[in-house]
């Protein structure tokens, strides 16, 4: 399944895979900018409309319907696939390329390639 989280959603999300379940006022204490309520309402309504999350009782408990795991996944392959056209080489390359890697994120890739005995 495919999913589509915005900035302010993924905050939320966030926030339920970290307590497990809380209703809107946790969640609302919770976040690093304040919302007000309407605001929180509706993201935590398309996120649920998504089945992202689930909610029950009164007043309502809400709950991550997916893992952090495979949100981010699914991010991961979706930049990948829109920046790169697919392909993890070139957005590796990219990066060394461009100097973002760190001498120990560099030695770690290198270890990873040589374990891979291709």
């Amino acid at each position: 399944m495919t999913y589509k989280i915005s900035d302010s959603e993924w905050k939320i999300m966030e926030i339920l895979w970290e307590k497990e379940e809380a209703v809107q006022s946790e969640i609302m204490d919770a976040l690093d900018v304040k919302w007000n309520k309407n605001t929180v309402y509706t993201f935590l309504s398309r996120l649920e409309n998504k089945g992202l999350i689930d909610a029950e009782g009164s007043p309502k408990q809400y709950r991550a319907a997916v893992s952090r795991e495979e949100c981010v996944s699914q991010e991961e392959e979706n930049f990948l696939n829109k920046v790169y056209r697919g392909s993890a080489g070139k957005m590796v390359a990219a990066f060394v390329e461009e100097g973002r890697l760190t001498p120990e994120e560099m030695e770690e890739l290198k270890r990873l390639l040589e374990g891979m005995n291709v």
